[in-house]
């Protein structure tokens, strides 16, 4: 856990985010490396389920739509399209800036917990989630509060 707050600090610090300048291409690379815990670079059906937060009911489903080459894995190039529609990377898909911008519906530079529901698909996990990411504690998320949440979610499975 302290782990996790110094890489917030330090991220929330940083004059530029450094996910923030990432393009998503890079984004997609970094998660599908600490996805594929075989290192074959295809991700097995039990290798996606570690992104899909809806896996407990939905994983094979999702699996299967974003396996577009039906092979019977996802590969570096389906892999976006693949998490665009299932989990909460789909934010890096599009990139953090894109997607914040997106989903700030009254364009106050903030993001209330309304706004961070559209986008978390975590169920009822997405209030949790949003109070750990309120750094500031004042009920909405800034950029550097948001990249630093995205940032979290792909360190936790680099560090698997």
């Amino acid at each position: 856990m302290k782990h996790l707050i110094t890489i917030t600090a330090l991220l929330l610090a940083a004059p530029a985010s450094l996910l923030a300048a990432e393009p998503s291409a890079v984004l997609m690379q970094r998660i599908m490396k600490a996805a594929d815990k075989n290192k074959d670079g295809k991700l097995s059906l039990e290798e996606y389920k570690a992104l899909d937060v809806q896996a407990l009911h939905h994983g094979d489903e999702h699996f299967k739509i974003g396996d577009t080459n039906h092979d019977d894995f996802i590969d570096a190039a389906e892999l976006a399209g693949a998490l665009s529609k299932q989990t909460w990377f789909a934010i890096l898909s599009e990139g953090t800036e894109p997607c914040f911008a997106r989903i700030d519906a009254n364009k106050d530079g903030k993001l209330d917990a309304t706004e961070y529901r559209k986008i978390s698909k975590m169920g009822h996990h997405s209030e949790q989630n949003f109070k750990g990411a309120d750094v500031h504690k004042d009920s909405s998320l800034d950029f550097a509060e948001f990249t630093a949440h995205a940032e979290q979610k792909i360190k936790s499975l680099e560090d698997d």
